[in-house]
């Protein structure tokens, strides 16, 4: 059923489930089944089970779209279709049990074995997933988030310098069983602090890593952290990390590394998601190597963790620009992971308001708003900046949720935490977050909030005040004052910045941008 009819062909149907991002839609794409493809592999197995079933469509398409529980037997046979022990199934309620995340791994430790880990099975599993790669549900994300607090109460982590940044290893390892504006929540959260790293002095990330190995994990639960691969087996098969073993890994090199991130975040301004995606792919396999190579100084490994963490944080936000929402959270559930091995607590919020944009965008608000919080606690004591940042996040999530006083509070806050960041520069990667940005958001938060007349103003001064090297951003900012001169009533302007926002939209392809675009012609059309 493509929105809202199950009796379509089945080359309709495998079509239109390219938008669903249930786990269940995932496992059908990759055996390349249509709803009636996969009813009838449950009925077969159904009755080798012993169990008569009839073999209906209908049936999948509501568990895919409607969040309907598949009874038992169909669970079972589903089960034996695709090789799943039966115990998992009472380890992990429907849809945990789908093998549907690609490998991610479950419960690892807060250290940089750990990280290296998550690192690993993002490259070889997440990082170029097709659209439609589910998404983690709305309890997973909260469990992760409770692992994140508790890795930054225990104040652990695998590198140098301090845990304040809370840490990601929880979050990665929810992934695996429990199921977000690149530029990415409540004030009155404190932020974890953490202590010094037991870590500190250790020589290299892999000193650290090894020595580390069998160290109990803190914060997670019993029984679920398996004995994991070593660094050397991890990678012993790919090709970009034996090449790169051979470079000497100094001050310059990582100074490079560095400055590309910085330079592929510009390009990402001008020319979308689309057009670096499999760049900070590439950039991430290579420090990913420079990591497990270890022969380099303590600074060294961490600023080379925070290198890994600020290009997934990206990667997170470029699968997020195109249409890859399940590639989005693995990005930055592994930044967040990685940043905390770094002590890199500005880079983490920027990874949690990812994270809560990234849910704004895939319609899951309450999770948005859960993001968010987290991100705001772990921005205490952080620059003005970062702390606007994480406001303006928060207020977005509200918006999304209805929560319109909520929503204005934090707007406020972020107002007043820019305004601070005048007087105290904040990191280098948050050079985009300024008033014609905050304008921006605020505009969009009254958009989802129904109130037009207020946010036209706010997004034309967004637009007015945006570098005209955005071309990306501009596009989008067109479109919803378009969207906000059109519901006020402006027809003709609006007409006019919907053109505009089509002319810009041709050198930055974006999946968000036709979306938002196609809404607004649909809404233009109905008022001739």
């Amino acid at each position: 059923m493509d929105g809202g009819s199950v009796s379509g062909a089945d080359a309709g149907e495998r079509q239109s489930a390219a938008a669903s991002t249930h786990p269940l839609a995932y496992v059908r794409r990759r055996h390349g089944w249509s709803y009636q493809d996969l009813a009838r592999v449950i009925a077969d197995n159904a009755r080798i089970l012993g169990v008569p079933m009839a073999a209906r469509r209908e049936k999948v398409w509501r568990w895919e779209h409607w969040g309907v529980v598949p009874e038992a037997d169909s669970q079972r046979a589903l089960a034996r279709a695709l090789g799943i022990p039966s115990r998992e199934l009472e380890l992990r309620p429907w849809p945990r049990w789908l093998p549907a995340h690609g490998g991610m791994p479950d419960g690892l430790p807060w250290t940089v074995e750990g990280s290296f880990t998550a690192l690993t099975a993002l490259l070889d599993n997440g990082a170029s997933d097709p659209r439609g790669f589910p998404i983690a549900d709305e309890q997973a994300l909260l469990d992760a988030i409770a692992d994140w607090d508790a890795a930054g109460a225990e104040g652990t982590t695998g590198a140098t310098g301090s845990a304040g940044s809370g840490g990601a290893a929880g979050a990665m390892g929810s992934m695996g069983s429990r199921a977000v504006d690149k530029k990415a929540g409540s004030p009155s959260a404190a932020a974890g602090r953490g202590s010094p790293s037991p870590a500190a002095g250790r020589g290299s990330a892999s000193a650290a890593m090894a020595e580390r190995w069998d160290e109990p994990v803190p914060g997670t639960r019993s029984g679920r952290v398996p004995r994991q691969a070593s660094a050397a087996t991890a990678f012993r098969d790919d090709a970009v990390d034996k090449a790169v073993a051979a470079a000497v890994v100094d001050g310059p090199v990582i100074d490079w590394l560095e400055a590309g991130v910085l330079g592929l975040r510009k390009l990402d301004d001008r020319l979308g998601g689309a057009a670096v995606r499999h760049r900070v792919e590439a950039d991430l396999r290579m420090v990913r190597g420079l990591l497990h190579r270890g022969q380099h100084e303590r600074a060294h490994g961490t600023r080379l963790l925070r290198v890994a963490a600020d290009l997934a944080q990206l990667g997170g936000w470029a699968a997020t620009d195109t249409g890859r929402l399940g590639a989005a959270q693995r990005h930055y559930l592994t930044g967040l992971r990685l940043a905390h091995s770094a002590g890199d607590r500005p880079l983490a919020v920027a990874l949690w308001g990812g994270l809560a944009l990234h849910a704004v965008i895939a319609g899951q608000p309450r999770d948005a708003v859960a993001a968010a919080e987290a991100g705001v606690r772990a921005a205490g004591g952080t620059p003005p900046a970062v702390r606007a940042l994480a406001a303006s996040r928060l207020s977005r999530a509200h918006a999304a949720v209805g929560a319109d006083g909520a929503s204005r509070r934090a707007v406020s806050e972020a107002e007043r935490q820019l305004d601070l960041a005048e007087r105290e520069s904040g990191p280098s990667w948050l050079y985009w977050f300024d008033a014609a940005e905050l304008a921006a958001q605020t505009g969009q938060s009254l958009l989802d909030l129904g109130h037009a007349h207020e946010a036209r103003p706010l997004l034309e001064q967004a637009l007015a005040m945006q570098d005209a090297s955005y071309v990306r951003d501009r596009c989008l900012y067109s479109a919803r004052a378009a969207t906000a001169r059109a519901l006020t009533g402006d027809l003709e302007g609006a007409r006019t910045l919907g053109r505009e926002a089509a002319r810009l939209s041709r050198h930055c392809g974006s999946p968000r941008i036709a979306d938002t675009l196609d809404a607004l012609k649909v809404r233009l059309d109905a008022t001739r």
